[in-house]
């Protein structure tokens, strides 16, 4: 899979999931996306932008799009690519 970036001919081997957990950390979902990710792009960093609407059918979608938006919360990453 190429990574999702727009311009980058990377492959992409790390799959971007998401995750719903309860108070004593377990999971409600967490399934992965059809979204990959380079290593490059893994560790300089990204700006992740969540929509949530909710709906009546019982079923999580998931949609991924490589665009750039202001994010709430920036956490450091400590880990290195395995390259």
């Amino acid at each position: 899979m190429q990574c999702i970036i727009e311009g980058c001919t990377n492959e992409g081997v790390n799959n971007f999931g998401i995750r719903l957990r309860r108070p004593n950390t377990s999971a409600i979902w967490s399934p992965n996306t059809e979204t990959y990710i380079c290593d490059y792009h893994a560790s300089r960093g990204l700006r992740v932008v969540v929509l949530l609407e909710p709906t009546e059918h019982s079923e999580l979608e998931t949609i991924v799009r490589s665009v750039s938006q202001p994010a709430s919360r920036t956490t450091r990453i400590t880990h290195t690519p395995t390259e």
